[in-house]
C-alpha cells in the first residue's frame, strides 16, 4: 500500500463536503496547539537578578532554549540555575548562534527570577567573558 500527501490539486479536486471537513480539523487542531505553550506568569518580571556563574550546558532547540549555569552561593558551593531563552528563529535574529556559549564560559546573567523561589527563571541578558553582551529575549 502507497501512502500518499495530499497535495493542492487533490484538495481542489475534492467534493465541497471534504474540504468543508479538512478546514474543520484544521480548525480544532490548531488551537490546541496553540494553547499548548506556557505563559510567562510564572517569571517575576518586576524584578531583575544578576549573577556571575559558569555555563553547564546550553540547550540549543525549540520551543525555547536553555542556559544552565552554575553559582557559587555564599558558602562558594556551586548551585545550579536554569534560564529560559526564546525559540531559535528569535534568537537567531538578536545574534545567538548555537555554540555561543560552551561549557566551562564564564559569563554574567540578568534574569526575571521564578516567583516560587525555584533556581529558574527567563534570561534578560547575558554578558560573555569577551563583554559581549547579548539579550535572551
Amino acid at each position: 500500500m502507497t501512502v500518499r500527501p495530499i497535495t493542492i490539486g487533490m484538495v481542489v479536486r475534492m467534493g465541497s463536503s471534504i474540504r468543508i471537513g479538512l478546514c474543520a480539523l484544521a480548525v480544532a487542531v490548531l488551537p490546541s496547539i496553540a494553547l499548548a505553550h506556557h505563559s510567562f506568569a510564572m517569571f517575576d518580571a518586576t524584578k531583575t537578578v544578576t549573577v556571575q556563574g559558569t555555563v553547564k550546558e546550553f540547550q540549543w532547540g525549540n520551543p525555547h532554549t536553555w542556559l544552565d549555569i552554575l553559582v557559587l552561593d555564599q558558602d562558594g558551593t556551586a548551585k545550579p540555575l536554569s534560564l529560559e531563552l526564546n525559540g531559535l528563529s528569535g534568537l537567531v535574529r538578536i545574534g545567538w548562534k548555537p555554540g555561543t556559549v560552551k561549557p566551562g564560559d564564564k559569563v554574567e546573567v540578568a534574569y526575571h527570577p521564578m516567583r516560587d523561589g525555584t533556581p529558574a527563571g527567563q534570561l534578560v541578558h547575558l554578558v560573555t567573558a569577551e563583554g559581549q553582551t547579548l539579550q535572551g529575549q
